[in-house]
């Protein structure tokens, strides 16, 4: 049995996804701050868990930048060694749809990675990829991993909510939720986006994270920030040599899944604590894509 489900990312990868659709589920209970990184602090952690003693609640948290979180390793084994039972959720997506993903979203957030120009922006999100030097890492934890694509999530919806449920040992969904995955936007005024965005900034400093969160679910808001994008000519292009970097990463990431998980089911990988060590070293043995 679980008591912490930990999804870490990446983003643009399903995370949002995959939050809206567990939030519905009276066994899986989510702070009301999205990304609370209680693995960053053991003491929140059981504060939060004690709240749930009885109730056969999961205690969740959605935290994409986790992937790349130095302290995620250290972190998760220090709740096991105080016996408290984590599974891990790794999102794989597509690399290049993902890098394109992410290319338009740090566009409509107006970030500076896309202000200094479209050469940048692509590196700093080729960058910002999934390596599998950091995917093994996440596999050498100590603890289960429940490895879901980006495709079985948004297109096989019930294959993933019957897995999840019955490895947490909760109930299943009486019903298969369709929401619709986050979209692809730009800003009505890159201006506004910026202007949005540092408030945003201040408000997490001044530490109003449940009011930032209100603030980032109301549609209105949404609606008075952002447009959809109006077709294929607004989509990012690729350079080769990004796609070849991207493509080399992404073979070795589903290599990595592929040695060390088991097949549940198209798209969904399961690795138990035990796996045996030769599949941990085929992990350490893959070599550096180019960054």
């Amino acid at each position: 049995m679980y008591d912490y489900l930990l999804v870490v990312g990446p983003g643009r990868s399903g995370s949002e996804f995959l939050y809206r659709l567990l939030r519905e589920h009276p066994s899986f209970v989510f702070p009301e701050i999205k990304e609370r990184r209680y693995y960053r602090s053991p003491r929140a952690f059981r504060r939060a868990l004690k709240r749930l003693d009885g109730r056969g609640q999961i205690l969740c948290d959605v935290a994409n930048l986790a992937y790349a979180d130095a302290k995620l390793s250290r972190s998760v084994d220090a709740l096991r060694e105080e016996g408290f039972g984590v599974l891990l959720v790794a999102l794989l997506r597509d690399h290049r749809d993902r890098a394109i993903s992410m290319m338009q979203f740090r566009r409509s957030r107006a970030e500076l990675s896309a202000l200094l120009g479209a050469r940048r922006l692509e590196e700093a999100v080729v960058r910002d990829r999934l390596t599998p030097e950091r995917l093994a890492d996440i596999f050498k934890i100590d603890a289960d991993v429940l490895t879901l694509s980006f495709s079985a999530l948004t297109e096989d919806t019930g294959a993933v909510m019957d897995v999840l449920p019955s490895l947490c040992g909760a109930p299943k969904f009486d019903r298969t939720p369709r929401q619709a995955v986050n979209r692809a936007v730009r800003a009505r005024s890159l201006w506004l986006s910026a202007f949005g965005r540092w408030c945003g900034v201040a408000l997490r400093r001044l530490g109003l994270r449940r009011l930032l969160q209100r603030i980032k679910e109301n549609k209105a808001v949404h609606r008075a920030f952002f447009v959809p994008l109006a077709d294929d000519a607004e989509r990012p292009r690729l350079s080769e040599e990004s796609l070849e970097i991207l493509d080399a990463s992404a073979v070795e990431c589903r290599r990595i899944v592929e040695n060390t998980s088991r097949r549940v089911s198209e798209g969904i990988y399961l690795r138990k604590i035990g796996q045996p060590d030769e599949a941990i070293s085929d992990c350490r043995a893959l070599p550096r894509a180019t960054p």
